[in-house]
């Protein structure tokens, strides 16, 4: 069985402002280089009971969950972070969780907006120690796009992505947030084809319009108003495919 700190709901209760009281430096430990991306639910990692993982996550308060501290592995992720108050609905964080044996019951309460259903008896479940915030040099895997980043405007993220020319692309320079990054990242001349690499992103506010052009091999569309925007800037170029030694 890992060691984790085992914190009380107290430690990760959410200031007056209704962000997370638990952010850089909160208990958890340093970010992760390469944290997994959001399952939804860790109803799949019933083979990881007594690990401690680490997921980039955006507080939800859509899905169920049952339980109270002590989450059954098919709680949706998103939401029980809000219900335990380490995140607050839209807000961006990499929980660190514990993958545990089932209880035999539990209880369920409302918190910070969430409300968790009882239940009798379920074999694994799942425990948070703590959070990281985003802006501290973590990687996140390649999200397809940046639709659930929406709001957080003037955040800057760093993602993991293998370029490809497939997938829709809304605008220039900007980009819609529903833009496949990808894609994106290729139009905007960040990385080619098949190449693999560190790209920065800036969440952006919508735009009243999306004017489009072909660049690099990629054609993005033209589009009226949106609510999310977002652009991609180079960081820490790691080229894995052939045309890297094409010199």
């Amino acid at each position: 069985m890992a060691i984790v700190l085992m914190l009380g709901q107290g430690a990760f209760a959410q200031g007056t402002d209704g962000q997370s009281a638990a952010k850089l430096g909160a208990p958890g430990g340093a970010a992760p280089s390469r944290p997994q991306a959001d399952p939804g639910t860790l109803f799949n990692y019933a083979d990881a009971v007594g690990q401690t993982l680490q997921f980039a996550v955006v507080g939800s308060t859509s899905g169920t969950i049952w339980g109270d501290e002590v989450y059954t592995s098919d709680s949706v992720l998103a939401v029980a972070a809000v219900h335990a108050g380490l995140l607050a609905p839209g807000e961006s964080g990499v929980v660190t969780v514990e993958v545990i044996k089932g209880p035999a019951s539990y209880a369920g309460v409302e918190r910070n907006g969430v409300v968790s259903r009882s239940y009798a008896s379920w074999d694994v479940a799942y425990r948070f120690a703590g959070v990281t915030g985003l802006d501290s040099g973590v990687v996140l895997p390649d999200p397809g796009d940046l639709s659930a980043y929406r709001g957080q405007d003037g955040t800057m993220l760093t993602f993991e992505v293998t370029a490809d020319v497939s997938g829709s692309v809304w605008g220039d320079g900007v980009y819609t947030d529903d833009s496949r990054l990808a894609a994106a990242a290729v139009h905007a001349g960040i990385l080619r084809p098949d190449e693999t690499g560190l790209v920065r992103v800036e969440i952006l506010p919508g735009a009243g319009s999306y004017e489009g052009a072909t660049r690099n091999g990629v054609a993005s569309g033209n589009y009226a108003a949106w609510p999310g925007s977002y652009r991609v800037l180079p960081l820490g170029l790691k080229a894995t495919s052939k045309l890297s030694n094409l010199n």
